[in-house]
């Protein structure tokens, strides 16, 4: 959990653009949290990252800038009556596995509140980004794209990653002009830290495009509509 927290908090302050300062700050942050001796290893672990290929059109988030992204972004809206039985008839639309099974709550009403690690905009797209620090094996080859989704699924990260895609959608709605999803919303990418491997691009890194309609469902969904 500590480990998380300061790799979420590096990567919060890093200048992805401009990594002169990456090795100081880790040092820095691994003070803080009393971490020793890991220097090298979060670096590599973090050059890595911003360096692997993502999209369909493989650019790097070495290439955004700090005025193209915003860090935290939190977000907060109201459901109404919302059942894990109106849940599952969303998400049976797409290949997001749920394990809707395990999840059990009564109807719940009130407010999603929460936090989504990363938004950035490249080339008129929004992606989001939700850092992972999940300990799945002591190498990449444990962090292939089929174990990636096998842990998406047993951890619920396909709601949660169904939430941050309303989040942005609804975000985007109200601030940017003429905004459409079709050709302004890029899709999510989950990062699986430990798994970033730029020999096996693929492995570490679940990312995904989910449809207009499935977003718009789901966002009718938490308001109590089925």
């Amino acid at each position: 959990m500590r480990a998380g927290t300061c790799l979420h908090l590096i990567l919060e302050e890093l200048d992805f653009a401009d990594l002169s300062h990456l090795r100081p700050l880790v040092a820095r942050k691994l003070s803080d949290f009393h971490f020793d001796n890991f220097d090298e290893v979060v670096c590599d672990t973090l050059e890595k990252t911003l360096r692997v290929p993502l999209g369909e059109d493989g650019f790097t988030l070495s290439q955004v800038s700090r005025p193209s992204r915003l860090s935290e972004l939190e977000f907060i809206f109201p459901i109404t009556a919302l059942t894990t039985e109106r849940l599952r008839k969303v998400f049976q639309m797409e290949e997001l596995p749920l394990a809707i099974d395990r999840l059990q709550f009564a109807p719940a009403n009130g407010f999603m509140k929460g936090f989504i690690d990363l938004v950035f905009e490249h080339e008129g797209r929004f992606y989001f980004v939700d850092w992972k620090s999940n300990w799945l094996g002591a190498d990449s080859a444990s962090y292939t794209p089929e174990s990636v989704a096998t842990e998406m699924a047993r951890h619920f990260y396909n709601l949660q990653l169904g939430i941050y895609a309303v989040a942005l959608h609804r975000y985007l709605e109200r601030r940017l002009p003429e905004y459409e999803y079709e050709k302004n919303f890029g899709g999510a990418f989950y990062i699986f830290l430990r798994g970033i491997d730029l020999s096996k691009q693929n492995n570490g890194i679940f990312s995904t495009r989910p449809p207009r309609k499935f977003v718009e469902q789901l966002s009718e969904i938490f308001h109590g509509n089925s």
